[in-house]
């Protein structure tokens, strides 16, 4: 028969043999909403001890309720479908002189595993979000959780392909899980990690194989910038943050080192004086570089040719004053124009409806949220990593600075994702690579590159200790 009547046939079969199990179909269709239901009434939480009224605003529970949605979808995406070619192995064994189509075998797995997956995502959705009244955004969630399940799902069917025993694939997969919630950017800051896996300027490379990671910023950036209430601020806050985060921490910092300068130029003969000289360079070369370049192209500086350790000369230096003295103002005039237009804007909505406006302050922002999207409590604003002066808060407000064309990293809740020369909305950006993971994923079962991985090192030999 035909690849797709093969298809057919083999999700047929598939179908049949799960629906004659009634445990496995109770189970799977009852766990996610019975998850659901406990975790959102665990963390309903109410904070005033005086009151019956819950207020979506005070709960502080919400950044833990994402990070666990995604950890739900991802156990139960890796445990139903981590015995699924296991269970087959037999029958596969009889049909191989048959010479069938592996790949129609494998849709008929996915597809199902799909199906099973899209519904269990969108029960714990409904019933979890309705619970913690997150409103608006019960699609978004969805699809959030649908994709990461799905891409477990494809995980588990590795796994299912690779090991013979039931036992051995129940212990990998939390072996599999416990890195992705510990560099799900959760759990721990990625600048606090240590030094040989974290990073200060960007997240850490290891992180990037992390679905839970992309899952878990795609949640908290989308719920924090776009709910009904933040999205008619957001992009003036952006503009606000930053130019109140040049005036205030970081061309400060450049003052600094520009000062510096000044004082250890009548030393520049002196080798250790001329590392010093070479670090407070290398910092204000590359930022105004990127102020020249991407942030503030306007405002010009045509001595970038003299910032090196062999021209620098106090002329340079004054001409560094004076053009830190321009970008300050120009940040100051922004940052004074842009929050009298959100003043504006606040005394509109206010006077026109204050209950109207703080109903749907306390119905779609969330305080616990926003503190984790801003980093509000972070104590070290500025930190100097490299030759860069690294903003330690507001992430969610930042775009990233592409290193090249094909850059797409960035610091953890960057509000969009450079590819290309282009700028993306984070969300999407995010789900486009779970989906490239899971089609990794596939490629990987479809050659069996795990189990051929495994039997590969199986086969090297461990020299014998004994003479």
């Amino acid at each position: 028969p035909s690849r797709f009547k093969q298809f057919l046939i083999y999700t047929k079969r598939d179908f049949m043999s799960k629906i004659s199990n009634t445990q496995y179909i109770v189970l799977n269709l009852l766990e996610t909403p019975i998850l659901a239901f406990i975790l959102a009434y665990v963390i309903r939480y109410i904070a005033d001890p005086n009151s019956d009224i819950y207020i979506f605003y005070e709960n502080e529970n919400i950044p833990i309720y994402l990070f666990m949605a995604l950890i739900v979808a991802l156990f139960i995406g890796l445990t139903v479908s981590a015995e699924e070619i296991f269970r087959d192995r037999k029958i596969l064994k009889r049909e191989a002189f048959l010479n069938l189509s592996r790949s129609s075998y494998l849709f008929s797995k996915i597809s199902l595993l799909l199906l099973l997956s899209a519904i269990q995502s969108a029960t714990f959705v409904i019933i979890a979000n309705s619970i913690l009244e997150i409103r608006g955004m019960y699609f978004d969630y969805w699809l959030v959780l649908f994709s990461t399940a799905v891409c477990a799902n494809l995980l588990g069917l590795n796994i299912s392909a690779t090991f013979n025993s039931a036992i051995t694939i129940y212990i990998v997969i939390p072996l599999l899980m416990i890195p992705m919630m510990v560099l799900s950017g959760a759990m721990f800051s990625f600048e606090k990690l240590n030094r040989s896996v974290g990073s200060f300027n960007r997240v850490p490379l290891i992180a990037e194989f992390m679905i839970t990671k992309w899952g878990y910023e795609a949640l908290v950036v989308h719920q924090y910038k776009d709910n009904a209430f933040q999205k008619i601020f957001y992009d003036i806050d952006k503009v606000i943050n930053n130019a109140n985060y040049k005036t205030v921490y970081y061309i400060d910092e450049l003052e600094k080192r520009a000062t510096d300068l000044i004082d250890l130029l009548p030393q520049k003969n002196n080798p250790e004086t001329q590392k010093k000289i070479a670090d407070r360079l290398a910092v204000l070369r590359k930022a105004i570089i990127n102020e020249t370049s991407y942030e503030s192209p306007s405002i010009t500086f045509d001595k970038l040719d003299k910032l090196t350790i062999n021209t620098i000369d106090e002329t340079t230096v004054y001409a560094i004053f004076d053009y830190l003295d321009r970008l300050k103002s120009h940040y100051s005039d922004i940052y004074s124009t842009q929050s009298q237009k959100r003043e504006r804007m606040i005394s509109f909505l206010v006077n026109n409806n204050r209950e109207l406006y703080e109903a749907k302050r306390r119905a779609y922002d969330n305080e616990s949220l926003a503190d984790l999207a801003t980093k509000t409590f972070e104590k070290n604003k500025i930190v100097q990593y490299g030759d860069e002066l690294v903003q330690q808060y507001d992430p969610v407000y930042r775009d990233p600075i592409p290193r090249h064309y094909l850059d797409f990293r960035s610091h953890f809740l960057a509000p969009r994702k450079h590819f290309l020369g282009m700028y993306f909305d984070t969300f999407w950006f995010n789900l486009v690579i779970i989906w490239l993971m899971t089609i990794a994923l596939y490629i990987t079962l479809y050659y069996e590159s795990l189990k051929k991985l495994l039997d590969f090192f199986g086969k090297i030999k461990i020299p014998s200790l004994k003479k």
